[in-house]
């Protein structure tokens, strides 16, 4: 035996611990060492000195936590001595000690920012904040250009830090939507820049069952449908359905609070309506990325027909050769908020070709649901609660994409899926202390998965859930489980608002007001706030009744009550999953 066990298991640490430059010096100095030179070995290769790299993330929904801890896995593969961390457990006086900091950034709705990144936001804002001139940084931040003010948190932050002195590495990337080939780029060249490295090194990749969460939107998972159930009657104005979907030998593992990305395909009438209109042939031939679909087949399943921005539509305007007059007679800001694209072609009629019509297109991307299950309860399987959504604008009917397309599906018909991983959105580490859970409609999804979690666990009170919908009879979502739950102490208080079954419109927040006293006991008690919902209406009345809570029980004022749930988002204590 040429070395021995102990021998082998230290070579073996290092060769995983090494760079290619002590590689390179530990040859040198065995091969010194062989031919009898035992004083020190002289080498060409310095070993570079790279610097410490603080890497912050700020998401709402994981796709800025997704991109961190891709940048992160490279810069560590190339040697690049880098820490990961959620900006909301970052104390901003530490950016004295920093000298490479960055920062990925999502942006929702009106140009907000993640929870993540309030408590960071404000102190960065702030008269006090540090001058950064010793500070190196780059952003990279992700929004959606549907909404005008696309990317302002990552904006934001760029302006503020160069501000206070800061110096960049790169300029700043802002990502749409379908950011996946951006982040690849920027990724890269952070790590050429950081590790002065020609060919950054990939973060490695594993195949087939291992690869729990490489399912992705380029490569999703095929789900099988196992069950479709109609949760409200026909007395109801509205249609939800709960889908459970089989995974097994995906290897995919969720939690509660986890969410499922479903890849769906347009509405063939519209696609069919879109291409009469254009007057092209549904055969012809077009190039996306490189690969050939019919004209037919993109519009069905590569691209999205249904939403428009203000780069779009003047990007439609110039290769139509529309001039601004022709602009001018739209109405522009009502299309982008309630048309698509066959509103703005029939609005405007121009002669294009298939390929100009498919590079005007963004591309059709998951659709994203709070996960109904607990996966230590339903195993193989993964559940969804979905509203079929459809209405009028323009004089045309509508309808959503995702929900009429599964509407459309029966029990064996395939899903493409993949699962992010929500770690906005966690149940307590404590498994004794309490929560409060507030959700209206499908918002009560994320829920089911936590009582069911709590149920596996035999986990029993402690829970109090506040619960929206218009009608008891008819919109009662998961009614019984919810009884059963209460029947078994797994639920201790259920609070139910039914704001059409009276004259007066009650919703949960006003449950939440009435219960005040009550409420804010269980917040001094240590009780943790899960709100899921529409973001534009209920998560802001949520959020200002429980400032009035904490005002009157609290004898605050309304900006110490501000502070007070500011306290609780640090605390991990005031979680949302809002859309």
């Amino acid at each position: 035996m040429i070395i021995n066990e102990a021998q082998q298991k230290l070579l073996e640490t290092t060769k995983k611990n090494a760079t290619n430059e002590q590689f390179i010096w530990l040859s040198g100095y065995f091969y010194g060492l062989a031919n009898g030179n035992t004083g020190p070995v002289q080498t060409d290769i310095a070993t570079k000195e790279l610097p410490n790299v603080t890497i912050l993330y700020a998401s709402q929904t994981g796709n800025a936590a997704a991109v961190a801890q891709k940048l992160h896995d490279q810069l560590a593969n190339n040697s690049v001595p880098v820490t990961l961390t959620n900006m909301l457990d970052y104390r901003p006086k530490n950016l004295k000690k920093e000298t490479h900091l960055i920062i990925v950034a999502s942006t929702y709705g009106d140009g907000e920012a993640p929870d993540e990144a309030l408590s960071f936001y404000k102190t960065i804002m702030g008269d006090k904040a540090p001058n950064l001139c010793h500070l190196s940084y780059s952003i990279f931040s992700l929004g959606d250009s549907t909404y005008d003010l696309f990317c302002q948190t990552g904006i934001e932050f760029d302006e503020r830090f160069e501000t206070l002195g800061a110096n960049r590495l790169l300029e700043r990337v802002d990502a749409d939507i379908d950011y996946d080939e951006t982040a690849t780029q920027w990724i890269n060249a952070i790590t050429s820049v950081i590790s002065d490295s020609e060919s950054p090194s990939e973060t490695n990749k594993t195949t087939g069952n291992a690869a729990i969460q490489n399912w992705s939107e380029n490569q999703p998972f095929s789900g099988e449908v196992l069950n479709i159930i109609d949760l409200t009657d026909d007395l109801s104005d509205k249609n939800v359905w709960h889908l459970e979907i089989g995974i097994d030998e995906s290897g995919i593992h969720y939690l509660p609070g986890d969410i499922i990305a479903l890849l769906p395909e347009n509405d063939t009438e519209l696609v069919h309506q879109l291409i009469e209109t254009t007057k092209l042939s549904a055969d012809e031939s077009v190039l996306i990325k490189d690969e050939k679909y019919s004209l037919k087949d993109a519009l069905v399943t590569k691209l999205d027909i249904t939403s428009l921005n203000r780069k779009l539509v003047e990007s439609y305007a110039e290769l139509t050769t529309l001039t601004p007059i022709d602009l001018a007679e739209i109405d522009i800001e009502q299309l982008i908020e309630s048309g698509d694209l066959l509103d703005l072609i029939q609005a405007k009629p121009s002669p294009l070709s298939a390929q100009g019509l498919v590079d005007l297109l963004r591309p059709l991307r998951s659709r994203q649901y709070s996960i109904a299950s607990s996966q230590s309860m339903v195993d193989d399987e993964v559940h969804v609660t979905v509203k079929q959504v459809a209405y009028k604008s323009l004089k045309r009917e509508r309808k959503g994409v995702c929900s009429n397309w599964l509407a459309k599906l029966t029990e064996g018909d395939s899903v493409p899926l993949y699962i992010k991983t929500n770690n906005s959105f966690k149940l307590p580490t404590d498994n004794t202390a309490k929560i409060i859970m507030v959700g209206a409609g499908t918002g009560i999804a994320p829920f089911r998965s936590f009582l069911q979690e709590r149920d596996d666990k035999g986990l029993m009170g402690n829970t109090w859930l506040f619960f929206g919908e218009q009608h008891f009879k008819s919109d009662f979502l998961y009614q019984t489980e919810w009884q059963k739950h209460v029947k078994t102490g797994v639920l201790e208080k259920i609070s139910l608002a039914f704001s059409r079954d009276q004259e007066e419109k009650i919703y949960v927040q006003n449950r939440i007001v009435e219960q005040a006293e009550t409420l804010f006991e269980w917040l001094e008690n240590g009780a943790s706030i899960y709100v899921c919902g529409d973001r534009n209406h209920m998560a802001k009345d949520v959020h200002n009744a429980f400032i009035e809570v904490i005002t009157e029980q609290g004898q605050k004022s309304t900006e110490e009550a501000e502070e007070y749930l500011q306290e609780l988002v640090t605390k991990r204590r005031y979680q949302r999953d809002i859309y």
